[in-house]
């Protein structure tokens, strides 16, 4: 039940990240044909492709959780034993996990933050308002947070077995 949870999560995950590439792609395309060709530009467009970019970057750290892509230093953790080294990667897991967490918790304060003081992008005509491009540091660290969980529990039923 938890892998069929994951695995449709990861879907889910993967459609984000490949819809935010698509957009990105095909407005910075149309913003330089319109540019080059009718010499006109969407006021909107560079500041929108910013916030796919940086939505981008955060789902694909999401995929990188899952995948267990991220960055480690192979070499120190290669001169352990094999039970060491599963040791090290959890206590690893455990420590993103926190850091995920509290980076999730001060996403949410830096939202409530824009949305107190009625922030808006300063030099584009982006429809919506700050807080809304900016809701991608919680809800991507929240979902970092729920994949390290999911991880590490499908460590504990692995050596539980």
């Amino acid at each position: 039940m938890l892998r069929r949870f994951s695995h449709f999560l990861a879907r889910i995950e993967d459609g984000i990240a490949a819809l935010n590439l698509a957009i990105v792609f095909l407005l910075v395309t149309y913003e330089m044909m319109a540019r080059s060709l009718f010499g006109t530009s969407l006021p909107w467009a560079e500041e929108f492709s910013r916030v796919l970019l940086i939505t981008l970057v955060y789902f694909s750290a999401i995929g990188l959780t899952r995948t267990d892509g991220h960055i480690r230093i192979e070499f120190v953790v290669g001169m352990f034993g094999e039970r060491a080294q599963m040791l090290l990667v959890r206590m690893s897991d455990l420590l993103c996990l926190a850091f995920s967490l509290a980076a999730t918790w001060l996403g949410v304060i830096f939202v409530q933050e824009s949305i107190r003081f009625n922030l808006s992008f300063a030099h584009s005509d982006l429809p919506f308002p700050v807080w809304v491009a900016q809701l991608i540091v919680p809800v991507g660290f929240s979902l970092i947070s729920l994949r390290l969980a999911l991880r590490l529990i499908d460590a504990n039923r692995a050596t539980s077995n």
